[in-house]
């Protein structure tokens, strides 16, 4: 990775393009430089002025003959390269560049080219690179903000990283508003050379930094993302909003930054398996960055509900029963006995604790110092509905004054006006307001799904120096060669064997009298072995439950003639059990992708899996089974056994594999897979290979 530390750190700035004219970048970004009180030593460069203001103004960067940090880069874009050089012969040479200027990659084949030369130029000088196209970024520790948003920006723990500008300008006005501090914001933009895992990888190491909130609309290396996501995540949390997830929002991401979108399912899996806590919309980006900001992540999963409202406690509980991760705490004998001394008859000491409507605050400070003594780790969260005797704002002080008490509290405030200022109060002294439950509990349920996964052992690191198949290989080259997209059957068989994986025996033929019509177990399945023909369900190229000679010649003739195939598979005709599907897709940015789910023909349809990223291990593949809405079934269902989960895994791990080692190929598809819950072993009825 790239050092990053006095590209963030810059004790000297040269603002390149720097001008005289207020409606200029140029000039904007040196009144915000000078303005927000940085002490370092700023240079500007336009050969245009000789002064600007009272300070010289240098004709290019190589002419300053002092130490420069940082150049920041705001000429139009065809200038930018030409600057670049110039600082690569100043007298010392100048590293690090953040190039503001718009017009490269977003904007089509000659941006794209341009953009390439900034790439290779800083390859060959090893230079780091921020941008192009993109906003600057902001140092508060520093008092530094380099870039074109103005504003006192509050120091803070969270770092917020940006492919989007714009995004990053709207995130600075409601962190501001809402009194969230952070430790820096940093807009990557195109992403031509420092790209999101440097700037991960330089703020795993940040001590000012508590967890980073990341915004990103592509991603080029899936494998070092997940590599460096998972790096980070042992130490801090790390907080993702991806866009471009359907076909309108990665055509929107292409024309925006250049770059292509991942399949969603995909980068979900890789957020999940590197434990990044993803938020799949703005608000609930907010809602995770307002939490992280103010509460360290609670370990417990088991939640405390205080609240004046039997509605919200009600609404509140209906999400911990559908949750995976959170818990409603139980109450022992000993609170509910200190409670009730504090709590009139009609109020419930159950969890949710309903200290009832006409509850003025100084119920609320009995019952959080209860709370307090016996659920201190525990989070707790405070529903408030502002009636006649609630006095919003005075609670709110009530819950400052236990927040060095209970670390993990937070509050749902639910209204308008009446809790406004409450609500403004909360934040400004470090608890997050939220508003309503629902947001609340789902924040909590993210953060503390983090905390729980993070002892979990994951494989995230590709292993080294992995060898072909030597075998394998010489099979696919001579496909290959043959320009076929598909190995034949008997290839594929090969390919599976070698890595102890049986398939159906089947009979190979291309005419009919190659068969000895004796020796067939009716009834028998024909299907095709035709290269070209990949999908033979809707090709209409197989045939089920054929029962004597006359159904098969007739099955024979049929296919033959419809699809043209000159190769044929015959199968003997499968028990029924329960059918999987295992599959390989090689994603152009994560590498091979496993799939496991339920089999047969309504595959599709269902749309029953689940995802596994490369690389996995035997402990991945069954934790992720538990997700299939059959794993109950595979487990054992009212009283029917279950399924050998080890041939699955087993089968798993063999397509990994046979997919690591062989790199040309791109996809395997196996289905059905007939599992069978009465001891006999897994019989694979259909397996592909595509290149």
């Amino acid at each position: 990775m790239k050092n990053l530390q006095k590209f963030f750190n810059p004790k000297s700035i040269a603002i390149v393009g720097a001008s005289p004219k207020k409606e200029k970048l140029g000039n904007v970004f040196a009144r915000n430089v000078l303005n927000g009180g940085w002490k370092g030593k700023l240079y500007f460069v336009n050969p245009k002025h000789k002064k600007i203001g009272s300070q010289k103004c240098y004709p290019s960067l190589d002419a300053i003959k002092k130490p420069v940090d940082l150049a920041l880069i705001v000429v139009p874009a065809p200038l930018v390269p030409r600057v670049l050089e110039e600082g690569t012969k100043a007298k010392p040479k100048i590293e690090n560049f953040a190039v503001v200027s718009a017009g490269f990659g977003e904007t089509g084949a000659e941006g794209k080219k341009l953009e390439e030369s900034v790439k290779t130029l800083a390859e060959n000088e090893r230079l780091n690179v921020l941008g192009p196209n993109c906003l600057g970024f902001i140092h508060p520790a520093q008092r530094l903000n380099l870039t074109f948003t103005d504003g006192r920006f509050k120091k803070g723990g969270i770092a917020v990283v940006s492919q989007s500008g714009a995004l990053a300008v709207a995130l600075l006005d409601w962190m501001q508003n809402s009194s969230v501090g952070f430790s820096k914001v940093i807009s990557i933009g195109n992403k031509a050379v420092i790209d999101e895992c440097d700037v991960l990888e330089h703020l795993s190491s940040d001590k000012e930094t508590r967890a980073v909130a990341l915004y990103l609309e592509d991603i080029k290396d899936g494998q070092k993302f997940a590599e460096t996501a998972a790096k980070l995540a042992e130490k801090k949390p790390l907080i993702v909003l991806k866009a471009g997830k359907t076909r309108a929002g990665q055509k929107a991401v292409s024309s925006h930054t250049g770059s292509l979108a991942q399949d969603s399912a995909i980068a979900e899996a890789v957020f999940e398996k590197t434990n990044i806590i993803e938020a799949k919309t703005i608000e609930e980006f907010q809602n995770l960055i307002l939490f992280a900001s103010f509460s360290n992540i609670p370990e417990k999963n088991e939640i405390i509900i205080i609240t004046n409202a039997g509605g919200p406690g009600v609404l509140a509980s209906d999400f911990i029963g559908s949750s995976n991760v959170l818990k409603l705490a139980s109450i022992s004998e000993k609170a509910k006995v200190e409670l009730k001394k504090s709590l009139p008859a009609s109020a419930s000491v159950e969890n949710p604790i309903d200290v009832i409507g006409d509850a003025a605050p100084d119920r609320f400070a009995k019952t959080l110092e209860t709370v307090s003594r016996y659920f201190p780790k525990n989070p707790v969260l405070v529903v408030l509905t502002p009636q006649s005797q609630s006095a919003p704002e005075k609670v709110a002080q009530i819950l400052k004054k236990f927040k060095a008490k209970i670390p993990h509290i937070a509050a749902a405030f639910i209204g308008g006006e009446k809790v406004r200022k409450a609500n403004e109060f909360l934040r400004q002294n470090g608890i997050p307001a939220f508003e309503n439950p629902e947001e609340a509990m789902a924040t909590v349920e993210k953060t503390v799904a983090y905390a729980l996964y993070k002892n979990k052992k994951i494989s995230a690191y590709f292993p080294k120096n992995i060898r072909l198949d030597i075998q394998v290989n010489k099979i696919i080259q001579s496909a290959l060669g043959e320009k076929r997209k598909m190995l034949s059957w008997r290839e594929a068989e090969q390919i599976f064997k070698k890595h102890g994986i049986k398939i159906e025996k089947s009979a190979s033929f291309k005419k009919l009298s190659e068969i000895n019509v004796k020796k067939i177990a009716f009834p028998c399945v024909l299907k095709t072995d035709d290269p070209k023909i990949i999908h033979r369900w809707d090709k209409k190229a197989i045939v089920l439950g054929i029962k004597n000679e006359k159904e098969l010649k007739s099955a024979f003739g049929k296919i033959k003639k419809s699809t043209g195939a000159r190769s044929f598979l015959l199968q003997p005709m499968a028990k029924p059990g329960l059918e999987m599907i295992f599959g390989l897709k090689r994603d152009p940015s994560f590498g091979p992708v496993i799939v496991a789910g339920w089999g047969g023909t309504f595959t599709e349809i269902f749309k029953d899996r689940a995802l596994f990223v490369s690389p996995f291990s035997a402990d991945e593949v069954k934790r992720g089974l538990q997700k299939l809405d059959i794993f109950p079934i595979l487990k054992g269902f009212r009283g029917e056994r279950g399924y050998d989960i080890g041939e699955i895994v087993k089968t798993m791990l063999a397509i990994q594999e046979i997919a690591i080692r062989n790199p040309d190929i791109s996809e395997i598809d196996v289905n059905p897979a007939i599992l069978y819950n009465n001891g006999s072993k897994c019989r694979i009825l259909d397996a592909k290979i595509i290149f």
